[in-house]
């Protein structure tokens, strides 16, 4: 039997809230590094980081129109963006649909997806108490990971982590809780063990947290404690490793202190508990608003009532500063345990004050709420008849084609019944048809010759509108290559030299092909009208995105590096928009990827301001700008080339001249794919300015 639980407890509440940040602190990137990642994702991860969740939509949509994120990342990413916006119910929707793009899908991608969306999903009812919902999720899904091998990502630990939870809500005894909560355990030292990395630390804190929260919530406090011991190991390797995260550091530490003291007080050892109180109240962390509420909970739980009320005196001014909407949620959590504290401690004009603010939020929160739930309840419509309009165009096409395959089987069927009725008639005339054949064959391949004749000539035109022959300066290297994965392709590259400024770029149109292409000359002839204005790279990217965004029906766009050197002051201005950071030589002879400003790639929406950089002082330097046909290159295997081996061939030649480490860098990339074909266009541009 199940035994009942008060869902406004403390602890619990701080564990249920809590739940859902585990999948939201562990990124969204998944496991993958981002150098290793599609484009596209890392241009969803760039919209997330801005906290621009409008735009972030309007992109999921863009970019799966145009094939470069797919239905189900679409979705997820639209669930993402409108639980940030604290939509629930439509987040709900995306992420239920995200899975089901891939419900019978078993590639490594769409494993990812999956898994991803389904940790997102699981949060989110755990967060408002759904635990039926949950664990009915997590079962199956853990099941078709484990089917697959699919268990090394950071998410299908958190699965393991949540599954653990909801046994733990129906029988905190059963031995399948422990058995979970170790399997993640492990999962997590592997990881660290595997990379010791930061995010590999951090989403080990978190999984040990939530833990601990869930063994404290059921007050199973030797459990906890247990977890808590854990978790403070880890906290001390991790300040070993990475001292100067002070901040970090501090909120962590501050956690274990007050887990401490929570345990040790639901075990009658008091004065312990006490000693674990005071070392919390040392840290910063003790003196934010979720500081005061976790300190509350302990002095709640040690009956101090009125030292709880006290902490809590200032609550309404910390609200305003943290600007607090109070929902019905931001009321069960913090005006009702602000009322219970201060009726204990005796304060009873202040529990009176509270109630009647209580009174008052309510009315609001609930007005919001409807309204909310309404304009959700019309999102998830719109899209509930997007779907199903999907659906009947895609119901209408099979049966145009049920009929057409129909009709094809009676012409056939009745042709072959005529052919047999006249076989002896036609036998006279097979010399005729056959030359007929003959001639439609030979004419079939003109047309066919002449198609290529069309794309050779198209190429031709396509790599004339790159410059072939470098600027002449005095100390100035500098070599560009472009080779198209097909006839015609999507990157470019360009310079112009005028009065001792050196305008370069390269840029990569998403798609391939003939529009590409088109695209692609667009974006060249912009570059060179605007460099001779003698403009900036940043307004020259601001001007051509104003000009493609304009009437830009296909939503295609292009990533670029636009940069300006000065030869005389050796100054060198760049922008990036949305492209690959370049390789650049370093002063002390290494080579590393430039750190550059994120700006969104040119074409998607109108109106932007592009934000340009500068480096000082650029001599005796070396600049690799690149497409993705470099780092992205793939052998049969669908291995990348990886960006550690352009460091390593860098490396290898640094007084090389440019067009050696062009050559050098194409032969290598050659060499890795092994006879697969081009997945990509590959064009890179090299400069080097002497001393």
């Amino acid at each position: 039997m199940i035994k009942p639980r008060l869902i406004c407890s403390p602890v619990l509440m701080a564990f249920v809230l809590l739940l859902l940040a585990l999948p939201l602190l562990t990124g969204c990137g998944g496991d993958a590094g981002n150098a290793t990642r599609p484009e596209a994702e890392r241009m969803m991860d760039a919209v997330s980081s801005e906290r621009d969740y409008n735009r972030l939509l309007a992109l999921a949509d863009s970019l799966e129109k145009t094939g470069d994120l797919s239905e189900a990342d679409s979705y997820f990413w639209q669930g993402f963006a409108y639980y940030r916006m604290m939509q629930r119910r439509t987040a709900e929707f995306c992420w239920k649909e995200s899975i089901n793009a891939v419900e019978n899908a078993d590639d490594a991608a769409s494993l990812t997806t999956y898994t991803r969306s389904v940790s997102y999903l699981a949060g989110l009812y755990i967060r408002y108490l759904n635990f039926s919902s949950a664990l009915k999720m997590l079962k199956p899904a853990l099941t078709r990971l484990d089917k697959h091998g699919f268990t090394a990502s950071g998410d299908y630990t958190n699965l393991l982590i949540f599954e653990g939870c909801c046994q733990a809500h129906f029988n905190a005894k059963d031995s399948l809780v422990n058995e979970l909560f170790e399997k993640a355990y492990h999962r997590h030292l592997d990881h660290i063990g595997a990379e010791h990395s930061k995010e590999a630390y951090r989403n080990a804190v978190v999984g040990f947290i939530n833990i601990t929260y869930g063994w404290l919530s059921e007050k199973r406090y030797d459990q906890g404690l247990m977890w808590n011991d854990r978790l403070g190991r880890l906290l001390e390797d991790y300040k070993q490793r990475y001292a100067d995260d002070e901040a970090y550091i501090d909120k962590q530490w501050a956690r274990y202190k007050i887990f401490m003291a929570i345990g040790l007080e639901g075990l009658g050892r008091q004065v312990e508990a006490a000693e674990a109180f005071a070392e919390y109240q040392q840290t910063h962390f003790a003196n934010s608003l979720e500081g005061k509420l976790d300190a509350s909970d302990y002095l709640s739980m040690s009956g101090n009532w009125k030292e709880a009320a006290d902490n809590l005196h200032h609550l309404d001014e910390v609200f305003v500063k943290e600007q607090v909407v109070f929902s019905m949620e931001e009321i069960q959590k913090f005006l009702l345990k602000k009322y219970h504290v201060n009726a204990m401690a005796g304060f009873v004009d202040t529990a009176n004050a509270v109630a009647n603010q209580i009174c008052q939020r309510l009315d609001s929160a609930i007005i919001r709420s409807q309204l909310e739930d309404a304009e959700e309840q019309e999102t998830i419509r719109m899209k509930e008849e997007q779907i199903l309009h999907q659906q009947e165009r895609l119901s209408r096409g099979r049966m145009i084609g049920l009929a057409a395959a129909f009709i094809l089987i009676s012409i056939s069927f009745t042709i072959y019944t005529i052919v047999r009725q006249r076989a002896q008639r036609r036998l006279s005339r097979a010399h005729e048809e056959l030359k007929t054949a003959y001639g439609q064959l030979e004419e079939a391949t003109t047309v066919k010759e002449r198609m290529e004749s069309e794309l050779r000539i198209a190429r031709d035109i396509q790599m004339s509108m790159v410059p072939t022959v470098t600027p002449d300066y005095e100390g100035l290297d500098i070599f560009a290559s472009m080779m198209p994965a097909r006839e015609v392709g999507g990157d470019l590259y360009g310079y112009l030299l005028s009065n001792h400024q050196l305008y370069f770029c390269i840029g990569d149109v998403s798609g391939k092909g003939v529009p590409a292409s088109l695209f692609m000359a667009q974006a060249i002839r912009l570059f060179h009208a605007l460099a001779t204005q003698d403009m900036s790279p940043a307004m020259i990217a601001t001007s051509m995105n104003a000009e493609l965004a304009e009437n830009n029906e296909q939503s295609m766009f292009v990533t670029m590096i636009i940069c300006r050197l000065n030869l005389k002051l050796k100054l060198l201005e760049y922008c990036n928009a949305g492209h690959n950071p370049p390789v650049i030589g370093n002063e002390d002879g290494q080579f590393s990827f430039l750190d550059m400003e994120p700006n969104a790639p040119i074409g998607l929406w109108p109106g932007l301001e592009y934000q340009g950089e500068t480096i000082e002082y650029f001599n005796d330097r070396l600049l690799l700008l690149y497409t993705d046909g470099l780092n992205e290159a793939e052998d049969p295997k669908q291995e990348q080339f990886g960006e550690e081996r352009i460091i390593k061939i860098l490396s290898a030649m640094p007084s090389s001249t440019t067009h050696d480490i062009v050559e050098a860098l194409q032969s290598e990339v050659k060499h890795f794919r092994n006879g697969a074909e081009p997945n990509d266009d590959l064009t890179m541009l090299c400069l080097k300015m002497m001393k």
